[in-house]
């Protein structure tokens, strides 16, 4: 039996060390954060190239994760998010659940988004969003058309 869940690996092993090396660079960046936006901006570049390499390798629910993560950075660089230190310790764990998952992956784990739920909420919360869930992972394409939808029919209810 095969799994529908499994991706195809010889992509992913391709772009693994350069994923990793933007993930740790990104990493350093939210260290250095402190310092002011500039560190942040190197942060997103870096994850933005994470995203990207998700994105080509077909790993959509990662994706969609990586780019909430992305957006919480932008937020905090035009300061409609704090880039306190309970912001930037919530990033890097999301760029350490990233780089685990993506681990995890290689050595043969199934590919399911479900998973990376409960640090998604996290993120969506940091960023304001009452309406993030968990089917976001699963038709990343369809997550704003789905948060339209849950916020209408909020307003009909």
């Amino acid at each position: 039996m095969t799994n529908a869940n499994a991706p195809d690996l010889g992509p992913l092993t391709w772009v693994k060390g350069e994923i990793d090396a933007a993930l740790a660079r990104a990493d350093e960046g939210l260290q250095d954060a402190g310092s002011g936006t500039s560190a942040l901006q190197f942060a997103q570049t870096h994850l933005h190239q994470v995203r990207g390499a998700l994105s080509i390798v077909g790993l959509d629910g990662l994706t969609q994760f990586a780019d909430t993560l992305e957006q919480l950075l932008g937020d905090m660089i035009r300061g409609e998010q704090p880039a306190d230190p309970a912001h930037r310790a919530l990033a890097r764990r999301a760029l350490a659940v990233i780089g685990n998952y993506l681990e995890e992956i290689a050595h043969g784990a199934p590919d399911q988004a479900l998973r990376l739920a409960p640090h998604y909420l996290a993120l969506g919360a940091a960023r304001g969003l009452s309406d993030a869930g968990p089917v976001d992972l699963f038709h990343p394409d369809r997550a704003d058309d789905l948060r339209a939808l849950r916020k209408r029919l909020h307003q009909v209810t």
